[in-house]
């Protein structure tokens, strides 16, 4: 089986190493990406439409789905045919989602929407939380390949695989920028941040992205992110429009967008750890 991978950032190269070598090949806007894997036995190609012809399957992991439709006008729908499978990784809008699918379909490919939960580590070690959508088959048939990758889920139409993950990324920020205010009043009242990172682990508020945050947390160290600020505001700008799409209102959550849009402006806390933005908004010169 051949096997594309299209979208080589902090994810996608950490992803791509669960699929064998030998029948995988890699690209990358930047092609400086595709170096390290091209030494260790993956394959790099210069026709796009080609490769993509050629395989069974194609994985892309990209920001967002304007970076995703600016790589298919490189190349990859011009590729899409019978017997291919497109597996789209990234987050974006619901509507996106269904677009490519009709675009797929329309050149006799079949599309799944596969966007995961989980940052680097789970990347690396294969335990991400992948929400398939798309038909029961369509998914079946590459559900070898996404189990490299960890958990399936398949949770239902392609539009509802990226509606489930923007509902959880959305806790997500609720979440950690609660415990990210609270380091800054733990400081205040001089409470170790420590005994409070093991308080809230220790009661019914723990969750496991506090273990995995909690060496931020106590350290107040946000360099260096695993899913930087203003990933997450794009992910609350895609919450919101989704939301008016579907004629909700949902104040808390355009509150929260807010929040997340104000740090991701900022030049210096932009680029940090979303478990920092608590700490951002309290300290915006910092």
């Amino acid at each position: 089986m051949r096997i594309g991978f299209m979208g080589l950032g902090q994810m996608g190269r950490r992803m791509v190493r669960r699929l064998p070598a030998e029948d995988t090949w890699v690209w990358n806007r930047t092609r400086m990406a595709e170096d390290s894997l091209v030494q260790d036995g993956y394959r790099s190609v210069d026709d796009v439409t080609a490769a993509v012809a050629q395989s069974a399957v194609v994985f892309t992991m990209l920001r967002d789905h304007e970076a995703v439709r600016e790589v298919g006008q490189q190349g990859l729908f011009a590729g899409l045919g019978p017997q291919i499978t497109w597996v789209d990784m990234s987050t974006g809008s619901p509507e996106a989602a269904q677009s490519f699918q009709a675009l797929a379909v329309s050149q006799g490919a079949a599309f799944v929407a596969a966007p995961v939960l989980g940052t680097l580590g789970p990347a690396i070690q294969g335990t991400l939380t992948v929400l398939a959508g798309g038909a029961p088959d369509d998914v079946a048939r590459v559900r070898l390949w996404l189990d490299r990758f960890g958990t399936v889920h398949h949770v239902g139409a392609v539009q509802d695989a990226l509606a489930a993950k923007l509902m959880v990324n959305t806790v997500l920020a609720y979440y950690m920028e609660a415990v990210s205010e609270v380091m800054v009043l733990a400081d205040r009242e001089g409470l170790p941040r420590q005994v409070v990172v093991d308080l809230l682990q220790s009661s019914s508020v723990a969750a496991p992205v506090l273990g995995g945050k909690a060496e931020r947390l106590i350290q107040g160290r946000y360099g260096q992110p695993d899913f930087p600020i203003d990933l997450l505001a794009k992910d609350l700008d895609l919450m919101v429009a989704e939301a008016d799409r579907a004629g909700v209102d949902l104040p808390g959550v355009t509150a929260m967008r807010g929040l997340a849009r104000t740090v991701a402006a900022s030049a210096v806390h932009g680029q940090w750890d979303m478990a920092g933005m608590g700490e951002a908004l309290a300290h915006p010169r910092a």
